[in-house]
Order: C-alpha cells, then sequence, then structure tokens
C-alpha cells in the first residue's frame, strides 16, 4: 500500500498518450476534415438563396469605381471579374468563397508554426474547421472569409517580422493589410491593434524607430486609397452611414450581456473560455515575446465591438468573429494543458469529456445550418409549423420572375415595348438585377426608399442614373413596371408614406397588376404597370392613389405566426371616397369579428393624404379575435370594408399562421 505524506502536493497525471497517432497521421486527420468541411460548405452554398448582399457585390462591380457608399471595393470588384469569365450566375461567386474558406486552415498552420509544436499547429488549424466563426466560412460570397484569411495571414507576417526584422515579412503584412482594407472597412480595426501594441508594449515600442512598420502602413493605405478618393468625391457617404447614420447611442449593459452571450453560444462555451485563456496566455504570459501580437488583435478586435453593442443600432453577430482566430494557435496548448492538470484518470476522462463537448457543439450548430438553409429553400413545400424556423429575409427572388414577366407583357401590350422597370429600393432592385433573368442587362430604377437615403445607396444610383429623378428625366411619357415591397406600417410611417405620395405624383395610368408573395411569405411584392408623368403633380389630388392601399392592416403582418389564444389588439385604417360604415376583419374570406371604427387615436393621427375620406380623420380602427375564433394551420387574413352605399370591397390580404401555443 502506498502512503501520501500529510501536505504533500498531489500529483497530476501529466501528458498522456497521443490522440490520432503520430504527427503524419494527425495531419490526415486534418486534411480527411477539410475535405469534409469542403463538400459540406459546398452543398449548403448550392442550396442556399441568393442574399441580397451577393446581388449587391455584382451589380455594383458591373458599375466600376474606385469604391461604393456602404463598402470599398475589393468584393465588387472580385465579382466584376468572376461574372465576366462565367457569366451572371452565382455558383462561380460563390466558388471564389469556398476556396477562401479552404485556405484559412492553412493560414492558421503558417500563424501557429512559429509559436508551437508542429503538432500543435495541426490542431490549431483543426480547431479553424471546427469553431464556428471560421468552420461557417464558404457557403456563400461574403467578405467575411477573406478578411478571416487576411488577418491570419498578416498576424503570421507581423509575429515574423517583430522577432526577425526582416522586411519580406513587413511588406507581406502590408500588403495583406492593403487587401483587407480593400474588402472591407472592419479591417481597420486590427491596424488599431497594432498601433495599441507599438504604444503599450515594450517590444512594440521598440518598432518606433524601425522602417519596417511604415512599409507595412504604407502598403495597407494603399489599399484604402481608392475609398478615400470614392468618399471625398461622393461627399463620405461612408461616414455618413457607419458613422452618423446607423450608430444610436444606448449605453444599457443588457445591450453588452446579449452581445456576449450570442458570441459564448456562436463560438460555444468551451472554446469562448479556452480562447479567453488564450488570451491571457498571449498578453501575459508571453507578453515579453512576439506573438503577444496576436493577443492585441483579439482583445482589440472583441473590445471594439462591445463598445459597438452600446452605440449601434444594430451589431451584427459576426462583426467580431476575426477575434478569435489570432488566438487559435494558444488554444491546443491550453486544452492539453487542462487534460493534462487532472489528479487521476477518472479526472482526466472528465476534462477530456468536457473539451470534447465544443466540436460536438459546433457539430450540432453545423446541423442546424444544414436543416435551416434547406427549410428556407422548400418553405413553400414544408408543413407552415416549420416556416417558423425562417428568421432571416433572404427568400428566393426568381420565384417572382414568372410574375415580373407578365407584367412587363402587360406593361407591353398597354404602353409599347420600351418598358423600364423600378423597384421601392435598392436592395429589393438588386436581388431582380442579380441573378435575374439570368444574364446582365435588367437594369432597374430605384424608387427612394428611406433606408437608401440611410444606408446611402442614393449616391451610387445616381451615378448610374438609375434612381428616381433619372427615371422621371429619362423615361417621361414611357410605359414602367413597379415593384413595390411594402413597408409593414406604410401609413404609420412618415418617410415610407412621404415616398409613396411622390410616387403618385410621379405615375398616371397606374393599374394594380398583381401581389406576390415569396415563401415564407413575410416578402410582399406589388406589381404594377404604369405611365412615367412627363412633369410631377405638384400637389396631389383629393383622390385615392392606386399605390397606396384604402384597405390598411398594420398588424398582424403577412408571414406571422400568432397563437390561437391570441388576444393583442390589432390596428389599421379603411378610407374610401364615399365613406366606409363597417369593417369586418376576415379570415380564409370569411367574417370572425367585426372591427371597432370610426376611430382618431389621440397618439396617432391618420396622415393628411386621406382626407378625401368623408369620415376623415375618423378612419382608424381595431379589434381582438375573439376566443374561439382562431384554429390552428396557415389561413389568408383580410379585411371587408361596407361602404356609404352597401357596396364591399375586400383588401388587405396576406398570409398568417396560427400556432396552438
Amino acid at each position: 500500500m502506498d502512503y501520501i505524506e500529510l501536505g504533500a502536493e498531489r500529483q497530476r497525471m501529466g501528458p498522456q498518450k497521443l490522440l490520432i497517432g503520430d504527427d503524419r497521421r494527425l495531419m490526415h486527420a486534418a486534411l480527411a476534415l477539410l475535405a469534409v468541411m469542403t463538400v459540406w460548405r459546398f452543398s449548403i452554398g448550392l442550396i442556399s438563396h441568393v442574399i441580397w448582399e451577393e446581388s449587391h457585390f455584382v451589380v455594383s462591380g458591373a458599375y466600376l469605381d474606385f469604391g461604393y457608399p456602404d463598402i470599398p471595393a475589393g468584393f465588387p470588384w472580385i465579382a466584376r471579374l468572376v461574372t465576366a469569365v462565367f457569366g451572371w450566375q452565382i455558383w462561380p461567386l460563390r466558388i471564389i468563397g469556398l476556396l477562401i474558406a479552404t485556405a484559412i486552415p492553412f493560414a492558421v498552420y503558417f500563424l501557429a508554426e512559429p509559436l508551437t509544436t508542429r503538432r500543435n499547429a495541426i490542431w490549431a488549424a483543426i480547431i479553424s474547421l471546427l469553431l464556428p466563426p471560421s468552420a461557417l466560412n464558404g457557403t456563400i460570397f461574403y467578405p467575411e472569409g477573406a478578411l478571416q484569411l487576411l488577418l491570419v495571414v498578416m498576424c503570421g507576417c507581423l509575429i515574423r517580422a517583430v522577432a526577425t526584422d526582416e522586411r519580406k515579412w513587413w511588406i507581406w503584412a502590408g500588403v495583406c493589410a492593403g487587401l483587407g482594407q480593400l474588402v472591407h472597412f472592419r479591417f481597420l480595426v486590427p491596424g488599431l491593434a497594432v498601433v495599441l501594441f507599438m504604444l503599450i508594449n515594450r517590444q512594440g515600442r521598440v518598432l518606433w524607430t524601425r522602417p519596417g512598420p511604415y512599409i507595412t502602413a504604407a502598403l495597407g493605405v494603399l489599399g484604402f486609397i481608392p475609398a478615400i478618393i470614392y468618399n471625398a468625391t461622393h461627399d463620405w457617404p461612408a461616414v455618413q452611414f457607419h458613422v452618423i447614420n446607423r450608430p444610436h447611442f444606448d449605453p444599457a449593459p443588457d445591450h453588452i450581456i446579449s452581445f456576449v452571450l450570442t458570441q459564448v453560444g456562436l463560438t460555444t462555451p468551451i472554446f469562448f473560455v479556452a480562447l479567453c485563456a488564450a488570451a491571457k496566455v498571449s498578453l501575459v504570459d508571453d507578453r515579453n515575446k512576439p506573438d503577444t501580437l496576436l493577443g492585441y488583435q483579439a482583445v482589440t478586435i472583441f473590445l471594439f465591438y462591445v463598445v459597438q453593442a452600446t452605440i449601434n443600432k444594430k451589431v451584427m453577430p459576426h462583426w467580431p468573429f476575426m477575434a478569435y482566430l489570432p488566438l487559435l494557435p494558444y488554444v491546443p496548448g491550453v486544452l492539453i494543458a487542462f487534460a493534462d492538470n487532472a489528479f487521476s484518470s477518472t479526472g482526466r476522462f472528465v476534462r477530456g469529456a468536457i473539451i470534447a463537448i465544443s466540436p460536438l457543439l459546433a457539430l450540432a450548430i453545423g446541423v442546424a445550418a444544414s436543416i435551416y438553409q434547406w427549410e428556407f429553400r422548400h418553405s413553400a413545400e414544408l408543413p407552415y409549423t416549420e416556416r417558423a424556423h425562417n428568421i432571416l429575409q433572404n427568400e428566393n427572388y426568381l420565384l417572382a420572375e414568372p410574375d415580373l414577366a407578365a407584367a412587363t407583357a402587360r406593361a407591353r401590350a398597354r404602353f409599347d415595348d420600351d418598358i423600364a422597370w423600378a423597384a421601392t429600393g435598392h436592395r429589393t432592385a438588386v436581388h431582380l438585377e442579380f441573378p435575374g433573368p439570368g444574364k446582365e442587362g435588367r437594369h432597374i430604377y430605384t424608387l427612394g426608399e428611406p433606408y437608401d437615403n440611410v444606408a446611402r445607396f442614393v449616391v451610387a444610383r445616381h451615378d448610374w442614373h438609375l434612381d428616381l429623378e433619372a427615371l422621371q428625366k429619362d423615361r417621361g411619357g414611357k410605359g414602367v413596371v413597379i415593384i413595390l415591397d411594402e413597408p409593414d406600417y406604410l401609413l404609420h410611417e412618415g418617410d415610407a408614406l412621404a415616398m409613396y405620395e411622390t410616387l403618385c405624383k410621379t405615375f398616371e395610368d397606374v393599374e394594380p397588376f398583381k401581389t406576390t408573395a415569396l415563401p415564407p411569405g413575410r416578402t410582399v411584392l406589388s406589381l404594377y404597370t404604369a405611365r412615367v408623368r412627363q412633369k410631377p403633380l405638384d400637389v396631389l389630388p383629393k383622390a385615392p392613389c392606386p399605390l397606396i392601399p384604402q384597405l390598411y392592416l398594420a398588424n398582424p403582418q403577412s408571414g406571422r405566426f400568432i397563437t390561437v389564444k391570441d388576444n393583442k389588439q390589432h390596428y389599421g385604417i379603411v378610407v374610401d371616397p364615399i365613406g366606409v360604415t363597417h369593417v369586418d376583419v376576415m379570415i380564409d374570406h370569411k367574417p370572425v369579428v367585426a372591427a371597432k371604427y370610426g376611430i382618431d387615436d389621440v397618439n396617432f393621427h391618420a396622415p393628411p393624404y386621406l382626407s378625401y375620406d368623408p369620415n376623415f380623420p375618423k378612419v382608424q380602427f381595431t379589434f381582438t379575435f375573439p376566443p374561439g375564433s382562431l384554429t390552428p394551420g396557415e389561413h389568408v387574413l383580410s379585411l371587408l370594408a361596407t361602404r356609404a352605399d352597401g357596396t364591399k370591397v375586400e383588401g388587405a390580404e396576406r398570409t398568417v399562421y396560427i400556432t396552438k401555443k
């Protein structure tokens, strides 16, 4: 029997048998995992609908410039090159995204190689394929993967440059910095991290007297010059959007807590803790080594977006993803040390099981992402309850092509063959321009959506001669197909209604053609044929405009889910030139409740435009669904108005989904 002296330090287990054999076998395992991930990414790319940003890059690239209102020129330039070679289709662009994502684990190995053992460098590359923020790259044509790749390569060059002061590493770091500035403005934050390193760290302060950092900085600035030229000649639209229009100072603690918890969930809790431990190793344990720069990168990027969480109206979950990759070289060592510090074989097994949770959670996230994309692609065929999972608005706009073609034919029959198209705003327009009919050439005017002014898309559309001003100038007296993506609260949002009133002054002979809902039903496109007035009206007549609904239901909105026990007060507005006496709420074209009509709400007065109704301003209504009136399923909700002469008119139709709970 062995006896342990009282007060003696317990012995830790220490290193054990290698997982997955020697380095050669581990490399084979890494390559096999990369092959699996490549197939998975490619398959997801095949089934995912085109997102508006992809269309935005392609359409912007068709108009070569030094930059664009919301982004630098990099991805539009790439899109221009790819579509010039392979045509007006999405799959070549997504292969570019896939190739970028496939390069990331090799870049991580390059970063880790001088900092740790070859085996741990391989493990770092493997973890980059398991960590969701990097693993989810490569399914679409989007800048995130390129930003991560360039940051990792830049960091690998910088730590070599700091350690050896070889000019080639400073040059290559600068090349990466310049390319990063071309990809997205977010690459400015890694530059800030380098400056902080050079101000705070003793090694960093020495660099101010060396030429290398200035070479890197010069090359980085070189990549930023096209964006500077564009913005300086266009009244700084990127500054207006990202710095002035977008931020909204609201320093509530729950915003920061929500942001951090989201990041913990997306990275998985164990990996997040390991990354925090890795940051400690880099910033504290290795503070006198060149690789401490990696900790500065990670912490600066992460804290920058923590601050953003308090001043931005919307912080996208992927914005801080770049922060995690510079720490990957440390993560294998952190996890191995955690396992080796167990005091018994049982403890080691438990710690190993805890570590294994992260790849399992990452797998769960990957499976969930796969299911989500598959369900979104098949929204129209799935049971209605499954459509609740579609939380993003990246519908398949190709489904609108037959209706758009039919509306175009109707416009040509009404006017002549020289027909133009005009859409609510830039995001709707680019969806219809790319991939659209599968070839370049459909140019869509935009009609002044308020968000276009916020994001400064109006600047680009003006340059391209595809805004409302150009439509009035170039197409006066000619036919047009109007595609309106109607906002949810049209008559309650002053900016949106002002836009619609402008359209009513701009168009004549307006004929409603069709309303088409894109599955799962939240995006509804209203198609009209009309003629552009030779000269817009100065004042709207006191009469209905076909572009503004007379039967308006503010909520529930199209494609929304409500329960059978819904007891909320819903509301809307109904107007008519001869007046309305009664409003019924219909489900599947059958009355379920009479609305309380004739209200002039003290908190919101009906817009003056509606004063053509003799009952104005008492034209609002409210209603609550009676208990037992709602049954589970997919239903059509609408309004039935009884006019003063006894005639009835039905409208405001939309799909709603009613669930048991």
